[in-house]
């Protein structure tokens, strides 16, 4: 296992949602940047001081990442 924590972005009706499936945790946030300010609330408040998880890099994956085709010449 990676040291990192993962967090699957989706869009919800009016908010981003970020879910973690190791260890299972999800918060949400209006916005990218109330959404980060929410994991990094969450990640302070799921692991206690010790735990070298609060200090592992935070990785944000996109699943509704734009994809782009090139142009027929």
């Amino acid at each position: 296992m990676k040291n990192e924590l993962v967090f699957q972005i989706e869009r919800d009706e009016d908010a981003l949602v970020a879910t973690c499936h190791e260890p299972e945790m999800a918060t949400q946030g209006g916005n990218l940047d109330e959404l980060i300010a929410m994991i990094r609330d969450l990640i302070q408040c799921r692991f206690e001081a010790d735990d070298d998880r609060r200090h592992w890099p935070i990785r944000l994956h996109f699943v509704d990442d734009p994809v782009l085709a090139l142009q027929p010449a």
